[in-house]
C-alpha cells in the first residue's frame, strides 16, 4: 500500500511537472508570437506635400468643391496617406479632413515654414502633426513663431526665428518636421550638412532622386530616408510623386518615426 501511495505521489508529481513546463513553453511561444505581430511593418503609399486652394497660385477648377474631390483623387492614385502642407497656413486643413471621414485615405495635418540657418534663407520645412489636430492649433503654432497675417499662403517670407528655436515650437505643439527639396538650390545644398550634422535630420524629402547619391558620399555611416513627394498645386498633380513606406503603426504616428531628428 505504502509502495503504490508512493508511486501514485511519484506520478501525480511528474504530471505537475510537465504540465508547468508545457505552460511555460506556450506562454513564451506565445509571447513570440505577440511579439512577431506587434513588430511587423505594413506598406503605405503617402503624399506628404500637397497644396489646396489655400495656397497663392493653386489652379482650382471653378464649381468643384475641391476637399471631396481631393480624397477621392487620392484613393484614385492609390495613396494612403496625405499631407495638406500649405505656406503659413491651416485654412484647408479642416476641410480636407471633414471630407475625408468615411474613407480608407489618413489625412494629415501640415504647414509648410521657410526658415533660415546661416546664410541660406530659402530652408524649407513640412512640418506635420497627429491626425486629430484642427486647423486652430496650427494657426496658434503658428502665432507662437510671430509670423504676420500678411504671410499667410506666402512661399516668399522667412521666418526671423532662430532655426533651433523654431524646431523646438514644432515639437512643443507635438509636431514632427523634415527638410523638403533642399537639394534645388547651390545655397539650399551649402546647409545640408548643417541639417544632417548640427540639427540631426535624417529623413529628407527630395526634388531629384540623383542627390541621394551626395548624402551616400558625405555620409555613408548614416541611415537616412529619402522621399519624394508630388508638391501638388493642383488636383492633378497629386500622388504624380509619392513614397511607398514600411511601417510599424499607421498615419502620424508611423511617419514620426520615421521622420525624427536624432539628438545631436
Amino acid at each position: 500500500m505504502a509502495t503504490d501511495e508512493k508511486g501514485k505521489g511519484l506520478r501525480t508529481k511528474l504530471t505537475v511537472e510537465r504540465v508547468g513546463k508545457d505552460n511555460l513553453i506556450n506562454s513564451g511561444l506565445k509571447q513570440q508570437i505577440e511579439k512577431t505581430r506587434s513588430g511587423r511593418r505594413k506598406s503605405y503609399t503617402m503624399d506628404l506635400r500637397i497644396h489646396s486652394p489655400a495656397s497663392l497660385g493653386y489652379f482650382k477648377v471653378k464649381e468643384l468643391d475641391t476637399a471631396p474631390a481631393l480624397v477621392r483623387l487620392a484613393k484614385v492614385k492609390g495613396l494612403d496617406v496625405i499631407a495638406i502642407t500649405d505656406f503659413f497656413s491651416a485654412a484647408f486643413v479642416d476641410k480636407t479632413i471633414e471630407a475625408a471621414k468615411g474613407s480608407s485615405i489618413t489625412v494629415i495635418p501640415g504647414v509648410n515654414l521657410r526658415c533660415q540657418i546661416d546664410a541660406c534663407s530659402d530652408v524649407i520645412l513640412t512640418c506635420i502633426f497627429p491626425e486629430n489636430t484642427n486647423a486652430s492649433h496650427i494657426e496658434d503654432f503658428l502665432k507662437s513663431l510671430d509670423i504676420p497675417d500678411n504671410a499667410c499662403d506666402n512661399k516668399n517670407y522667412v521666418l526671423s526665428k532662430p532655426f533651433a528655436e523654431v524646431l523646438e515650437q514644432i515639437e512643443k505643439f507635438g509636431g514632427v518636421a523634415f527638410p523638403s527639396r533642399m537639394d534645388k538650390t547651390p545655397q539650399q545644398i551649402h546647409v545640408l550638412p548643417a541639417l544632417v550634422e548640427r540639427y540631426g535630420f535624417r529623413a529628407f524629402d527630395l526634388a531629384y532622386p540623383e542627390s541621394i547619391n551626395l548624402f551616400k558620399r558625405r555620409w555613408p555611416k548614416i541611415k537616412f530616408h529619402f522621399f519624394s513627394f508630388s508638391n501638388a498645386r493642383a488636383l492633378a498633380q497629386i500622388g504624380s510623386r509619392m513614397a511607398k513606406v514600411k511601417m510599424l503603426a499607421p498615419g502620424f504616428q508611423g511617419i514620426k518615426e520615421l521622420v525624427m531628428r536624432e539628438s545631436i
